[in-house]
C-alpha cells in the first residue's frame, strides 16, 4: 500500500511540475508576442518602425529576466 501512495505522490509532483513549466513558458512567450504585436500597432499607427517594436523586445526581454530571478527565489 505504501509503494501505491509513493507512485501516486511522484505523479502529482511530476504533474504540478509540468503544469508550473508550462505556466512558466506561457508568461516568458506571452511577454515577447505581445512586445511585437503592440509594438508594430504603435509602429504603423505612429509610423516610427521599429522604434516601439524594438522598444517594446527590450522591456520584454527585462520582463523576462524578471520572471526568471523571481522563479528562481521560490
Amino acid at each position: 500500500m505504501t509503494g501505491c501512495l509513493e507512485r501516486m505522490n511522484h505523479k502529482q509532483k511530476l504533474f504540478k511540475d509540468l503544469l508550473f513549466g508550462l505556466t512558466l513558458a506561457g508568461e516568458v512567450a506571452g511577454t515577447f508576442i505581445g512586445a511585437v504585436l503592440i509594438g508594430l500597432f504603435l509602429d504603423d499607427l505612429l509610423s516610427s518602425k521599429p522604434l516601439f517594436t524594438l522598444l517594446l523586445l527590450i522591456l520584454a526581454f527585462i520582463q523576462t529576466i524578471l520572471i526568471l530571478l523571481r522563479v528562481g527565489k521560490k
